[in-house]
Order: structure tokens, then sequence, then C-alpha cells
């Protein structure tokens, strides 16, 4: 599968044990964490992509878990609409 400026990607379902457990050395964004670059639920009503050369996290869902979302200050949080640049502001592209 392609996603992402058409790099190949390969999707795994798993469960949250296996999910949490698939990288043994942790997320290089984080040495605590092991969650992978994109995870959803099997009916695909939210995603989280967080690609391994970013410094942030997206967030795809329904318009109520984006807002909430919004509200939260550990978040920081913002929405981003369809066609927009996901870059934070105040950040560069290389």
């Amino acid at each position: 599968m392609s996603l992402y400026w058409n790099w190949p990607y390969v999707l795994v379902e798993a469960g949250p044990e296996q999910a949490l457990a698939w990288r043994t050395g942790g997320h290089m964004r984080h040495a605590h964490g092991a969650l992978p670059d994109l995870f959803f639920p099997a009916d695909r009503s939210w995603l989280v992509s967080a690609l391994w050369d970013d410094t942030w996290t997206c967030v795809g869902g329904p318009a109520p878990l984006i807002h909430t979302l919004e509200r939260d200050p550990v978040a920081n949080a913002r929405q981003v609409r369809p066609k927009e640049d996901a870059l934070p502001p105040g950040l560069t592209r290389e």
C-alpha cells in the first residue's frame, strides 16, 4: 500500500497487545513508547498517524473527537482542513 507521498507501507491487523509490542526498541520520538506509525480501529472511525520524520502526530476522526482534542491543553491540537498543510505553525520543511 502507498501512503504519504507514495511511500510503501505494510498494514498489519493487530489487537492492542500486539500493536504495543510490535516495536521492541520503542518509537524513535519517545524512548518509552512503542506505538505504530499509523493505527485505527477496525471500523476506521478515527486514525492516529505519527510519521517517523515528523515531530507531531495527526489525528483524524469525527468532529466531536477533534474538538475535544482542541480543548485539551496537553494535546496542543489544532484543526487542519482537507488539502491544508498539517505543518505546525513555526516549523519549516527542509
